[in-house]
């Protein structure tokens, strides 16, 4: 069986086709990236796909996309693109009568169920329960969270709010850095700080509460200032990681601390015994940073709960391309 998998974002498109064999093995035929940019409608991608892979269409059974952004009536249409995706638009044009259009994130958690050992890095093996919920927590461009049950021999998934909860400080730090955010917002969620954007509010914490003699970097505050469309957050963790910058350093390992507590929150509110695993773009760029413990300090410092939370596996997800498997795995389970 062979299906077409799509991951949809605001700037990028990923395409791949995955043939499912008898013994349900997974083999991913091609796999292609494009700027959506470079596109005048998600029709064109399509087009592009099929041309470049060489696949003939009649070979397709079904197909699903993942997308950034809400889909309402099977119809998404996007914020900073001029493209608009309709389930029954892709049946026509396809052919095909099994088609889904599934948010991002609930495609990365169909995706878990098809990682591989060496696809996570373990933070802490703890004791896991085969069937157990799952739960899994990614920083990106936003930050996402989401669950899943075992029910007649395959995984559900549940999509969350969660990254919108109330952003819970640890220490005296984050208070400060809650009370300057707070400054700026309403109401500080955990997004606010664990996302891409979060990243860049934690460097300007604290930049505004630079200890006595800290150089500043000029040249990335102007970046900051400027507004320009490039990734900041990135240039933030290569300044901390490869340049040793004293103050990026030190938002990301704020960073990272909170990141952990938001993962043990989630941890004791599902009890994933089955495993909570770290997704999302973010996580793969600091891993140097993750493996030095603080992330699984912070998970772990749950007072009473404590030995419960150090119970729960831990996995960070090295995998990018989870969310095209995960489609590709929705795809073939249409009914």
């Amino acid at each position: 069986m062979i299906v077409l998998s799509g991951d949809i974002g605001g700037t990028t498109t990923r395409m791949r086709f995955t043939e499912f064999t008898g013994s349900d093995k997974i083999r991913v035929i091609k796999n292609y990236r494009y700027h959506n940019s470079d596109y005048p409608s998600f029709d064109a991608v399509i087009d592009a796909f099929f041309a470049e892979a060489n696949l003939n269409k009649n070979l397709v059974e079904s197909a699903c996309f993942g997308v950034a952004g809400p889909i309402v009536n099977e119809t998404v249409k996007f914020t900073n693109l001029p493209w608009e995706i309709k389930t029954t638009d892709i049946k026509t044009k396809l052919k095909l009568d099994k088609v889904a259009l599934i948010n991002d994130f609930v495609a990365i958690g169909y995706g878990l169920e098809r990682l591989a050992r060496s696809d996570l890095l373990t933070l802490q093996e703890g004791k896991e329960c085969e069937g157990g919920i799952k739960a899994y927590i990614g920083a990106g461009t936003g930050l996402g969270i989401g669950f899943m049950i075992y029910c007649q021999g395959r995984y559900e998934v549940y999509p969350t709010e969660g990254g919108h909860v109330d952003f819970a400080p640890t220490d005296e730090m984050q208070l400060e850095l809650l009370r300057f955010l707070y400054k700026k917002h309403h109401r500080v969620s955990f997004e606010r700080v664990l996302s891409g954007q979060g990243l860049v509010n934690i460097y300007q914490f604290v930049l505004a509460y630079k200890n006595y003699d800290e150089e500043e970097n000029l040249k990335l505050s102007t970046l900051i200032d400027s507004k320009r469309h490039i990734d900041i957050a990135a240039t933030i963790v290569e300044s901390a990681i490869k340049h040793n910058d004293v103050i990026a350093k030190r938002a990301l390992d704020i960073f990272i601390r909170i990141y952990g507590a938001a993962a043990g929150n989630l941890a004791l509110t599902t009890l994933p015994f089955g495993g909570l695993y770290v997704v999302g773009g973010i996580v793969p760029k600091i891993l140097s940073e993750i493996k030095t413990g603080s992330f699984l300090e912070a998970f772990t410092d749950k007072g009473r709960m404590t030995d419960l939370i150090k119970n729960i596996p831990l996995h960070v997800v090295l995998n990018t391309d989870i969310g095209l498997q995960g489609a590709a795995v929705y795809a073939k389970n249409i009914e």
